[in-house]
C-alpha cells in the first residue's frame, strides 16, 4: 500500500472570484496575483461534507500543509455546506463546475444524489476524487480507512468489553453515506462470524449533529432497559452518545464505542467514559486527498503503480468496480496515546 508512513497516527482567478463571495469558501497555500501564474497552477477544489466541525477543520490542516509544500505547483480551495446535506452540496457544484477547475475532491453526503453533478463536472473535463464518503463518479477514491478493519475493530473493542454477549445499538450520520454503510456490514458480518449472542436492536441517523446523537442515545436507553452498548459513527457524534451515558449514570454499564478527533475524545479517555476510540488521522487524510488530486490532474494515477504523497511516502492504488482506491491506516487512541496527536 505504502511506504514510510507511520502505522500509529483553486482555483483561478474566475474561481476566486467566485469563492470570496462565499463564506464558507478558504484558499489553502500559496497562490499567485498574477494571471499567468494562475493559469499555471493546478486548480483544486476540496469539499467536505459539512464546514465548521472539529472533525473536518482536522482534515484541513492536512489539506492546508499539502497546499503550502506544493506552493506555487497549485491553487486548492476548500468549499463546503455549513448543512451536511446532498442539495447544498449540488448547490455549490453547480456555481464550481462552471470556473473549471482541474480537480473536484467531494466526500458526498448523498453517492446517488449527486452523481449526475458530478457526471457532468467530468464531460467538462474536470478530474472527480471522492474522499471520506465515496461517490458513484469518480477517478480515485481516498478512503479513510478499510471498510473491515474499520468494524471489526470497533465491534471488538465493544465485544472484548460487554462480554461478547447482549444487545446493543448504533448511532450512524445517516443511512445514504457509503461508509456508514460498509461499515455497519462490516460491523454485522463481524457479530454473525465471531459473536452470535450480540443482539443489534436498532439503528438510528442523527446527522452530524453532536446534540441529536446525544438526544437519541438518551431515548435509546429508555426504550431498551437491557442495552449494554452504543455504536456511535461520526465524529460529532460519539461525544454526544457518551455524555448521555454519563448523564443517566450508567457508564460502565452502557459501553460507547465509535470514531472521533483525539482532542474530542481527550478528556472523556482520560476520566474512563470511553475505553478507546478508533479513527485514522484526519490531518493525513486532507494531506493525502491533495496530493492524490494533484498526481492525478498532473501525471495521472493508475491501479497498480505507485505515486509519491509527499511526507506520506507512496501509495499503491488497487482497482474496484468503479475505478480505484487507496486507504489510510486504522489509529486506535486511549488514555495512553491520546496526548500524542493534536487534531
Amino acid at each position: 500500500m505504502k511506504k514510510g508512513l507511520k502505522k500509529v497516527i483553486g482555483a483561478g482567478l474566475a474561481l476566486s472570484m467566485v469563492f470570496s463571495m462565499a463564506a464558507c469558501g478558504q484558499k489553502s497555500g500559496d497562490s499567485s496575483d498574477s494571471a499567468s501564474g494562475s493559469e499555471d497552477k493546478t486548480k483544486i477544489v476540496v469539499m467536505p461534507k459539512v464546514v465548521g466541525i472539529d472533525y473536518y477543520n482536522a482534515v484541513k490542516q492536512g489539506v492546508d500543509e499539502a497546499a503550502k509544500e506544493l506552493g506555487d505547483k497549485v491553487e486548492v480551495t476548500w468549499q463546503g455546506p455549513t448543512e451536511a446535506t446532498v442539495d447544498k452540496q449540488i448547490e455549490m457544484l453547480e456555481t464550481i463546475i462552471p470556473t473549471q477547475p482541474d480537480v473536484i475532491c467531494i466526500a458526498a453526503n448523498d453517492p446517488d444524489a449527486i452523481k449526475p453533478t458530478l457526471e457532468k463536472a467530468e464531460k467538462a473535463g474536470i478530474k472527480v476524487v471522492s474522499w471520506d464518503a465515496d461517490a458513484n463518479t469518480r477517478d480515485i477514491f481516498v478512503n479513510l480507512v478499510d471498510y473491515t478493519t474499520f468494524g471489526n475493530a470497533i465491534i471488538d473493542s465493544m465485544a472484548d468489553q460487554i462480554g461478547e454477549e447482549g444487545d446493543i445499538a448504533i448511532i450512524t450520520t445517516t443511512f445514504t453515506a457509503v461508509n456508514q454503510v460498509l461499515w455497519i456490514d462490516a460491523i454485522k458480518a463481524r457479530i454473525e462470524e465471531k459473536y452470535p449472542n450480540i443482539n443489534i436492536v436498532d439503528t438510528r441517523e442523527a446527522g452530524e449533529d453532536t446534540q441529536k446523537a446525544n438526544t437519541l442515545a438518551s431515548d435509546l436507553m429508555k426504550s431498551y432497559s437491557d442495552l449494554k452498548g452504543i455504536i456511535a459513527l461520526g465524529a460529532p457524534n460519539l461525544p454526544g452518545a457518551v455524555d448521555a451515558v454519563v448523564a443517566a449514570g450508567k457508564t460502565g454499564d452502557v459501553v460507547v464505542c465509535g470514531n472521533s478527533t483525539p482532542n474530542t475524545m481527550k478528556s472523556y479517555l482520560k476520566d474512563g467514559s470511553i475505553r478507546d476510540v478508533q479513527l485514522w488521522s484526519a490531518p493525513d487524510h486532507g494531506y493525502l486527498t491533495v496530493y492524490t488530486a494533484y498526481t492525478l490532474a498532473t501525471s495521472g494515477i493508475e491501479a497498480g503503480k505507485a505515486f509519491e504523497a509527499g511526507k506520506l511516502g507512496e501509495f499503491t492504488p488497487e482497482k474496484d468496480d468503479l475505478s480505484m482506491n487507496i486507504s489510510l491506516p486504522l489509529v486506535e487512541f486511549t488514555k495512553d496515546n491520546v496526548d500524542d496527536f493534536d487534531f
